[in-house]
C-alpha cells in the first residue's frame, strides 16, 4: 500500500475531531446568546380589571423597561377575588424572570391577612424586584353643603353613629382600610358599602347614595376639577401639589395618619438573583427617566423606587401594620 493510503484512517479521524471542536466553538456563542436574559417577551400579571389605577400605574415604567431591554412587557389583567386570583397564579408560576406580577398594598399586605386561608403567602412566596409608585387617597364627598370640611364630618360622624356611609371598590381595596383605620384613629362609626370596583362606589356617591369615599388621588382629580366633589383631606405627609388647598390628615390633628396605596413588581420565589437584580436596576433606570416622571406625576402618582432588599424589607412592615388593624378593627371580606 501506497504510504499516503495507510495515514488516512487517522487523517480522517483528525478531521472529525477538528470538525467537532469547530462546531462546538461555533455552538458557544449561540447558546450564550440563548442564556441572556431577557430572551423573550416578560408578561406582567396585574390582578385587577382594565382601566383602574392598578391597570395605568406600570404602563409608563413598563414601556421604558421594554426599551431598555430590547423586549415586549406584556400586560396581562387577570382579575378575581379581591385580586387573589392573578396573584396566587403568578405565585405558582415558572420562577425564571418572565412572569411578573404588579403587587399592591391591598395583595401583598392587606386581603391575605383578611382571610382564614389565603391561595398564596406574600412574605414565602415572591421575592421583590423594586418598589413603583405609592399613591395617597383624598377623603371625598358630593354634598358640599353637609360637609365643607373635616370638621364638619366629624361632628357628624360623632353626632349619629352608624349613620353615614362610605364606599369602596371591595373589601380589602384601599377604600376600604383607609377609611376603618381612620374611623379606629378618630374613634367613630360609618358603615362600610363594597362595591364592585372603584366605578360604581364613585357613581353612588355622585348620586348621593353614599356619603364618602377615600379615593386614590389619581381617580379623584378628574372629579375635583370637575366640581362634582368636594376634597376633604388627604393621606399624603404632606399637601399634593395637585391639590394645594387640600389639607393632610396630619394637619387636621390626626396623628400619624399617613397612608398610601402603593405598588411594586414581584417575582415567583425561587427565581434567580442575577434576574431579580437585572430588572431591578432596570426598573431603576426606568423610574429616573424624566419622561416617566412627568407622566406619574401629572396623573397623582409619586414615584417610589425601591431595590429588592428594601421592598421586601417594606413588605414585611406594611403586613405587620395592616395585620394589626385588620385584627383590632376585625375587618373581613364581605
Amino acid at each position: 500500500m501506497h504510504p499516503i493510503f495507510s495515514h488516512v484512517p487517522a487523517f480522517r479521524s483528525g478531521l472529525t475531531a477538528a470538525a467537532l471542536c469547530v462546531a462546538a466553538v461555533c455552538a458557544m456563542p449561540a447558546a450564550h446568546a440563548q442564556d441572556v436574559f431577557p430572551s423573550k417577551p416578560i408578561t406582567v400579571v396585574i390582578p385587577f380589571p382594565p382601566g383602574g389605577i392598578n391597570d395605568n400605574v406600570a404602563r409608563p415604567a413598563l414601556k421604558k423597561m421594554g426599551d431598555l431591554l430590547n423586549v415586549s412587557f406584556v400586560a396581562e389583567n387577570r382579575a378575581g377575588a379581591s385580586g387573589t386570583i392573578g396573584t396566587g397564579a403568578v405565585a405558582r408560576a415558572k420562577p425564571d424572570g418572565y412572569t411578573l406580577l404588579l403587587g399592591a398594598a391591598s395583595t401583598m399586605a392587606v386581603v391575605p391577612n383578611m382571610m382564614k386561608t389565603a391561595p398564596y403567602a406574600p412574605m414565602k412566596d415572591f421575592v421583590a424586584v423594586g418598589g413603583l409608585a405609592s399613591v395617597p387617597s383624598v377623603l371625598i364627598s358630593a354634598r358640599k353643603d353637609l360637609y365643607p370640611n373635616y370638621a364638619a364630618v366629624l361632628a357628624a360622624a360623632k353626632q349619629t353613629p352608624d349613620r353615614l356611609t362610605f364606599g369602596s371598590a371591595g373589601a380589602g381595596t384601599s377604600h376600604h382600610v383607609q377609611m376603618t383605620f381612620l374611623n379606629q384613629q378618630t374613634n367613630v362609626s360609618m358603615l362600610h358599602v363594597p362595591y364592585k370596583g372603584s366605578g360604581p362606589a364613585m357613581a353612588d356617591l355622585l348620586g348621593g347614595q353614599i356619603d364618602f369615599l377615600m379615593d386614590p388621588l389619581p381617580t379623584t382629580l378628574p372629579q375635583v376639577q370637575g366640581g362634582k366633589v368636594v376634597p376633604i383631606a388627604i393621606t399624603s405627609a404632606k399637601r399634593s401639589p395637585l391639590l394645594p388647598n387640600v389639607p393632610t390628615f396630619v394637619e387636621l390633628g390626626v396623628k400619624d395618619f399617613v397612608v398610601t396605596t402603593w405598588f411594586g413588581f414581584f417575582a415567583p420565589a425561587g427565581t434567580p438573583p442575577e434576574i431579580v437584580a437585572k430588572l431591578s436596576s432596570t426598573l431603576k433606570e426606568a423610574l429616573a427617566d424624566p419622561e416617566v416622571v412627568k407622566n406619574m406625576e401629572q396623573r397623582g402618582l409619586d414615584p417610589m423606587y425601591k431595590p429588592s432588599a428594601d421592598m421586601g424589607d417594606y413588605l414585611a412592615k406594611e403586613n405587620t401594620l395592616w395585620k394589626r388593624v385588620i385584627a383590632e378593627t376585625k375587618m373581613a371580606l364581605e
